[in-house]
């Protein structure tokens, strides 16, 4: 439709009926633009004048609520005013109801906090931070089947609040249980699990963790897995260490052959590169030595593992190890070939075994090997103690005093063998019988 307007009059009418237009809709701008510097300000003056200016932003009066709330004039009372206030300007935003139900919680009323929450949950069902505060709720009012639900709601929906969770959670109910019912099957979750449960040095849930990982298929990330296995072997575990290393091999969530991992003793003809954890060789770094893996074994290309030293080296050197299995009251037979060059210390080089996780648990070592050699068969046997599940094997080169010479040269091992001893063989096994400096 065309008007048109054809009389002065009309013509008139018609302008100021678009002035009158425009000069609202600038009013109400000005309003606007006014009302967001106020907000800005950020006072409950401020907050204030800005209502006046729009009655009905919701906004307004929540962040009004909040400076009641925390600001030092703490007055919960007006605080909830203000809170109402917001929630019935606009009751589908969760964090209103949230706010509401703190300020009501400050002046005593709980229960009148729980109805709020709950609205502020049927608002917003899997709003984060809704559920991290109603989880927070139910723990400081004693909830504690509410508070599992809600974390069970809370990490379900949002998995990256597992490291504020689950210390909470800890407090009501036992690990396992919230590995069970309330920790989804995800690998973020599980993270934080291992992390949480090595961290405190109690791993009596990692079983029930295992059964878990298993069960779904999903691992931790390879640094937790490997922060679980090796937190295991220092304890002493070997049972579940065993099988989160083979498991892990047969699943390829490590580069181990699943084959080589059933072996006593892994990689001992070091063949294949070594993990740095697990039942596999550690080197732990030193800065008078280095580590390597030559080709200059026993035989043409055989592998051996090799260290140099400085030619100011004086400390201890025990800085390669290898742990293995072992029953309690089992004995065993550690078997190795070693060479050393210009090692013309009184100690030179050997090999120990020791227990993990035990104390009273006997160290085995072979015989020392001192100077410049070739090739010589070493072994030692080794008795497992009544409680001892683990054992590690180190390559160990005494350090000297400042009074006598560096302890420079270089030592290898190579065809590195471990076998279980029957009980009519399971005797002291007879070491190599003393070199001499050459």
């Amino acid at each position: 439709m065309e008007l048109v307007l054809e009389r002065w009059p009309s013509r008139i009418l018609a302008v100021a009926v678009a002035s009158a237009a425009t000069a609202a809709l600038s009013l109400q701008l000005w309003k606007h633009l006014e009302a967001g510097v106020l907000m800005q300000e950020g006072t409950v003056a401020s907050l204030q004048q800005a209502e006046r200016l729009e009655p009905e932003n919701a906004e307004l009066y929540w962040r009004q609520g909040l400076q009641e709330l925390y600001t030092e004039s703490n007055s919960p009372a007006a605080s909830i005013i203000s809170f109402e206030r917001a929630t019935q300007l606009d009751p589908k935003t969760g964090i209103y109801w949230t706010d509401l139900a703190q300020a009501r919680e400050s002046s005593g009323d709980a229960r009148g906090a729980a109805e709020d929450l709950a609205r502020a949950r049927a608002a917003e069902p899997r709003t984060p931070a809704i559920l991290w505060q109603a989880m927070s709720f139910a723990l400081r009012n004693n909830q504690s089947q509410e508070a599992l639900a809600f974390g069970r709601d809370l990490l379900a929906a949002a998995p990256p609040y597992a490291s504020r969770v689950l210390p909470q959670l800890v407090e009501v109910a036992d690990l396992s249980s919230l590995i069970q019912g309330v920790l989804p099957a995800d690998q973020n979750v599980l993270d934080v699990t291992v992390s949480f449960m090595c961290n405190s040095g109690d791993l009596s849930a990692a079983p029930v963790l295992w059964d878990r990982v298993l069960s779904t298929g999903q691992p931790p990330s390879p640094f937790y897995l490997r922060y679980l296995l090796d937190t295991l072997i220092r304890q002493g575990n070997g049972e579940l260490a065993a099988t989160v290393w083979k498991d892990s091999a047969k699943r390829n969530w490590i580069d181990v052959d699943p084959a080589d991992a059933e072996l006593g003793l892994y990689n001992g003809d070091f063949r294949r590169p070594t993990q740095g954890f697990g039942f596999d060789w550690l080197v732990l770094p030193q800065q008078e030595a280095s580590v390597w893996v030559s080709d200059e074994g026993p035989q043409a290309a055989e592998a051996c593992l090799c260290v140099d030293f400085s030619d100011r080296a004086r400390a201890d050197f025990s800085n390669v190890v290898h742990p293995v299995v072992v029953e309690p009251g089992q004995s065993y037979l550690l078997t190795a070939k070693l060479r050393v060059r210009h090692v013309a210390t009184r100690t030179g080089a050997f090999l120990t075994v020791s227990g993990l996780g035990v104390s009273g648990q006997a160290t085995a070592r072979t015989d020392s090997v001192v100077g410049s050699t070739g090739w010589e068969d070493v072994s030692t046997g080794f008795a497992a103690g009544p409680a001892t599940r683990v054992a590690q094997v180190a390559f160990v080169r005494p350090g000297v005093g400042a009074e006598e010479p560096p302890a420079s040269g270089q030592m290898c091992i190579a065809e590195v063998g471990w076998k279980r001893l029957s009980a009519d063989t399971a005797k002291p096994a007879p070491v190599a019988a003393r070199r001499r400096v050459r």
